[in-house]
């Protein structure tokens, strides 16, 4: 059975890059950002069952540090749960570098770590605004406005607003 499967890892410790980040677009002039959150992200096409998949899959250490992250999976296209902020609204940029297929951790994972019912792998970083503005149609078009700015180099890297 082939999965399409998302894994978000985060830190458990304060995010340096996120809160820089945040404090650039702040003095950029981007007052409606109230918070950013930054994830390691990484997409697998699997040929095995989801749970099991994702019990092996977070217990691996060169994309999850017990010591440092802690980790959620899910099918690939299902919806995004936000952690509930008062009265903002959410928006997802995933930024991902072109042409990148995560070879050298493909293959790792499958021929020193056994994951061979790994069929395909795609890595990036997955941010997170929540921004207190007039409905989800203007917070994507603020999310579009920052990751121009700043979260992403269209020169070598591409960027989904969700």
């Amino acid at each position: 059975m082939i999965n399409k499967i998302e894994m978000f890892v985060d830190l458990l410790i304060p995010d340096t890059t996120a809160i820089t980040a945040f404090h650039t677009l702040k003095n950029m002039g981007f007052k409606q950002l109230k918070k950013l959150k930054r994830e390691d992200h990484y997409y697998f096409v699997a040929d095995d069952d989801f749970q099991k998949f994702s019990d092996k899959i977070g217990k691996v250490d060169i994309l999850v540090n017990a010591n440092k992250n802690m980790y959620k999976t899910k099918l690939a296209g299902g919806k995004i749960k936000d952690e509930k902020a008062d009265e903002l609204q959410t928006a997802h940029v995933l930024v991902q570098d072109i042409g990148d297929n995560a070879s050298g951790t493909l293959n790792v994972l499958r021929h020193r770590l056994g994951f061979t019912q790994i069929k395909e792998m795609k890595k990036g970083v997955f941010w997170t605004l929540y921004l207190k503005c007039n409905g989800k149609k203007e917070a994507l078009e603020i999310a579009k406005q920052i990751a121009d700015s700043l979260l992403y180099n269209k020169h070598y890297q591409e960027c989904k607003v969700l």
